[in-house]
């Protein structure tokens, strides 16, 4: 069972400057999980032409019985769960203009990273428990070592590791944009020039949000870009 909360507020459309702001929330009635979610927009229309928006947003996901991966330890499988705890950012940047009936720019772009930190590994032992504490068992603290981007488990505490998993730790950083020109040249037909460019990597699990998407989007690979043309004509029989 999940309690749920959402709140939003608008200001007058009718101006040229107008705000919104929206959030979510919700958490599971044994604590097992909780997110939230909220954004806040500006749209500025100085003329009927030309509309800007900006929709930056922010997310928080804390879940205790994420799942990791199923290990075969001794023929007896081993249901691995880590609590994660998931931020994700991004901005929705729109531009529309038209310079005549016939003639329109249109441009949208968004920078994006979501990045998810594991901690308080566990595995699944009754997972039909009415109570929470009851479906895991947590490893404690001495049976796991890091090296390497990999997790060792000492089930028995002898020093020797019974099995591993790889960190769980990541964060994914794109940056998509479309860049149209349409032009009705006759009633009906029309051509489309279009930009399309796309930067999708992995980023570093141990830096701030922005930071993280300054550093990888701006500074390392270069984008993929992808140019279109469509044209298309009405008959008139």
């Amino acid at each position: 069972m999940f309690v749920y909360r959402t709140n939003g507020i608008e200001t007058d459309s009718r101006k040229k400057l107008r705000f919104e702001f929206f959030h979510n929330g919700n958490r599971a009635a044994d604590d097992s999980s909780n997110a939230y979610y909220v954004e806040f927009g500006a749209v500025y229309q100085p003329f009927n032409a030309l509309r800007i928006s900006a929709s930056p947003e922010y997310g928080i996901n804390r879940n205790k019985l994420q799942y990791l991966d199923n290990i075969d330890v001794d023929g007896q499988t081993r249901y691995l769960n880590g609590t994660v705890d998931q931020r994700t950012l991004s901005m929705s940047l729109r531009l529309n203009y038209t310079i005549n009936p016939n003639l329109t720019i249109q441009y949208w772009g968004q920078p994006f990273i979501s990045r998810g930190r594991y901690s308080n590994f566990k595995e699944v032992v009754d997972p039909l428990a009415k109570n929470f504490d009851d479906r895991i068992s947590p490893f404690l603290e001495n049976q796991l070592s890091l090296s390497e981007d990999v997790y060792s488990v000492d089930d028995d505490l002898d020093g020797v590791a019974d099995f591993s998993f790889e960190n769980p730790d990541f964060s994914f950083v794109q940056f998509r944009s479309n860049l149209v020109l349409r032009w009705e040249y006759i009633p009906g037909s029309e051509i489309f020039l279009v930009w399309s460019q796309d930067l999708s990597q992995s980023g570093n699990p141990g830096e701030m949000l922005y930071r993280d998407l300054r550093n990888t989007v701006f500074n390392k690979e270069k984008p993929q870009n992808i140019f279109l043309i469509k044209v298309t004509y009405r008959f008139i029989l």
